[in-house]
């Protein structure tokens, strides 16, 4: 398993509110752990949002060695964030409001662990490109209930307004997904920086061109600013059947 991550300001925006996290290290039960956050609030408490979303998460996972199930460990973990960036808020009027999206995977011998909150997303990719997560989005609910198409979703007005996010309130539930590794030959965790530019057809093209995966990162970007790279842009893209990264851990924003 190998993996290549990025993240990039775009061409609007003046700072950079996205944060990812890379670890090929054994972190809690994980042997892998991925995470993407993309952070909202005025006065860069997006930017602080983000990351400590990734920290409290991370280091909540990091230091478990007694729960009852690897499902309730990540729901723990990300009630643990969120109370984290909630409090943080409360203690500081200019953060006051701030808020992020998680999307975090973990690798379990032959399982992959998936969680969610907000409008980052998880993609597989074998025989086709698949959609695991699902937003947490005032749009996407609109398409589940039929009241709009999903090709009318792209460009709705009210594409941008999420429905659940770390920080924002006292509680919060993750959606929690478990599937075999086995199913997947890359995997893309992301913000919608990217999925905002750049289509799910595209996508999948970018990472069927037989490149190794940090060219088709590089191609993930430079397609979103080519849409216009109107948000932040960041991913992490894992290869699971070719090589390894040796004792990688960083955290990017």
């Amino acid at each position: 398993m190998k993996a290549y991550g990025n993240t990039n300001a775009g061409l609007v925006r003046k700072t950079n509110e996205d944060c990812y996290f890379i670890s090929s290290n054994k972190t809690g039960p994980f042997s892998n752990l991925f995470v993407v956050a993309d952070g909202m609030g005025g006065h860069n408490a997006g930017e602080i949002a983000s990351k400590l979303a990734i920290e409290s998460f991370v280091s909540y996972i990091a230091a478990a060695n007694d729960f009852d199930s690897i499902e309730n460990l990540l729901i723990k973990a990300t009630q643990y964030a969120n109370k984290t960036i909630f409090e943080q808020a409360k203690l500081n009027d200019t953060y006051n409001g701030m808020g992020t999206t998680l999307v975090a995977l973990g690798v379990l011998e032959d399982e992959l662990l998936i969680i969610n909150v907000g409008d980052s997303r998880l993609y597989i990719l074998d025989a086709e490109l698949k959609q695991i997560t699902i937003d947490h989005s005032y749009v996407e609910e609109l398409v589940r209930a039929g009241e709009i198409t999903r090709e009318e979703s792209i460009h709705h007005p009210s594409k941008n307004k999420i429905t659940k996010a770390l920080g924002v309130f006292k509680s919060v539930f993750p959606d929690i997904y478990r599937m075999g590794i086995k199913d997947s030959k890359r995997i893309l965790l992301c913000t919608d920086g990217l999925t905002n530019m750049v289509n799910d057809k595209e996508i999948s093209d970018i990472l069927r061109n037989g490149l190794n995966i940090e060219a088709q990162g590089d191609c993930l970007i430079h397609a979103a600013m080519e849409y216009g790279g109107t948000d932040n842009i960041t991913f992490i893209l894992i290869d699971t059947v070719n090589g390894n990264n040796d004792n990688i851990k960083e955290v990017k924003q």
